[in-house]
């Protein structure tokens, strides 16, 4: 069973409109059994999804019984708590088996004066004692709600360096107790985590965190779960029992945060920018351009906390023995808007051509698990030769992301060359000339 547990609706700030008959179509063609809702505790949103859904008495939900996609009933919240001299915001995702589970932590969260007006409540703690309470109390709802940190990496992340810690306890306190899994997020894969210590009895998942009902958002990660029955209860379990088959991960090189630097048009930048491997960093972390503090990608971060949890030995790719199998997957529309030299990955050529693709290949997220020879099967004299050569090279991994994704930045495809991820020092210190670097 694959699974898109993290999404958005159109009421979290930074998300366009997501209509469910939007969902319903594109996840099909993605090759996503079940996906997050999104946002249930927000009151238009969990209208929308009462009046639309018909209960199946699983835990999972449907706009009809014929329906291809199943929903499990998603928020994401913010836990915010004192860390050092300031406060750390720390994005988290809840599933509930129930609509009446849902309304009971609304009624819960009322209490608390949490504002519900907004798709991802801010939860205000004092502390990890006051954070430990309530996680509990939200547990105490259903015993199948499940907790995960979410995207545990980026600067928002419980790992994150927005006001850092170098572990999960520090700012979740005896609350992790009743955590099993993590969200690794689309700037970070199982060889990344594979350097923390700390995470080595815990889930690894991967889910979309979909800001869009577009092709090259919805399903861009996902989790492969070894499943009893299609129900809530078994994906719960599921997880909780680690009966992962895989993870599909987004290529973290991509992702938005994955090197440290700062991007272009910050304050007092221009047009400059700079981006760093972690050995490159310059000293105290400190901007060249603006003299402030860098924003430090999921890379550097990962070396950091390996060596604070003691991990020295654990050698670059070590992985646990309970880490998934997983894929790095490239967006195919990006792959198709690369070869056409269309720079919008939702024209309706690149849709188009994505279309046609999908009648040969079944589904978006089956090609990534089809060796070279299958997929040159079902697609030579259906597309174009080059995007043909394209995709094989990318399943090879003949190709990079220049740049790689930076504070806030998603990565450029390029095919055609590998890149070393430990190699980059790139600094565009003057304006109008560049001075770049690269081992």
């Amino acid at each position: 069973m694959n699974c898109d547990l993290h999404c958005h609706s159109g009421y979290a700030g930074g998300v366009g409109n997501i209509s469910l008959v939007d969902i319903e179509k594109t996840m099909p063609l993605k090759g996503i059994d079940i996906v997050g809702t999104g946002d249930v505790l927000q009151k238009q949103w969990l209208n929308t999804l009462k009046s639309s859904f018909a209960e199946e008495g699983s835990g999972l939900f449907a706009t009809a019984p014929e329906a291809n996609v199943r929903f499990v009933l998603q928020t994401e919240i913010i836990f915010t708590s004192p860390v050092g001299e300031g406060r750390k915001m720390v994005h988290h995702v809840l599933l509930f088996p129930s609509f009446e589970s849902v309304d009971l932590c609304r009624e819960l969260m009322n209490k608390w004066d949490v504002k519900l007006n907004i798709g991802r409540p801010f939860i205000k703690c004092t502390g990890k004692e006051d954070l430990t309470r309530r996680l509990y109390n939200i547990h105490e709802i259903d015993p199948l709600i499940e907790s995960i940190p979410a995207h545990v990496m980026t600067p928002d992340g419980v790992y994150g360096s927005k006001n850092p810690v170098t572990s999960m306890k520090q700012f979740y306190g005896e609350g992790i107790d009743i955590i099993n899994s993590v969200e690794t997020g689309l700037s970070a894969d199982p060889t990344i985590l594979g350097q923390i210590p700390e995470l080595d009895d815990f889930t690894l998942i991967s889910n979309s965190d979909a800001h869009s009902a577009q092709l090259h958002r919805m399903g861009r990660e996902f989790t492969t779960l070894n499943v009893r029955k299609n129900d809530f209860p078994s994906i719960i379990h599921a997880i909780r029992d680690n009966h992962v088959c895989c993870t599909a991960e987004f290529n973290p090189t991509e992702g938005r945060y994955f090197l440290t630097g700062h991007r272009k048009g910050k304050k007092g930048h221009g047009d400059r920018y700079c981006m760093y491997s972690p050995s490159f960093t310059p000293g105290g972390g400190k901007c060249p351009i603006c003299k402030k503090q860098l924003t430090i990608g999921v890379l550097e971060r990962s070396q950091i906390l390996k060596e604070a949890q003691g991990g020295d030995d654990r050698d670059w790719g070590y992985r646990p023995k309970n880490s998934p199998d997983f894929v790095h997957m490239v967006p195919l529309v990006e792959i198709i808007a690369y070869t056409l030299g269309i720079r919008s990955s939702t024209s309706k050529r690149v849709i188009g051509t994505y279309h046609n693709m999908i009648e040969y290949l079944g589904n978006e997220c089956a090609m990534w698990f089809m060796n070279e020879a299958e997929i040159e099967k079902r697609l030579i004299g259906n597309v174009e030769e080059s995007l043909l050569s394209n995709i094989l090279m990318i399943k090879k991994g003949d190709f990079n992301f220049s740049p790689m994704g930076y504070d806030g930045t998603y990565g450029r495809l390029s095919i055609g060359e590998r890149r070393d991820i430990f190699g980059v020092r790139e600094e565009h210190l003057i304006g109008g000339q560049a001075t770049l670097d690269r081992w």
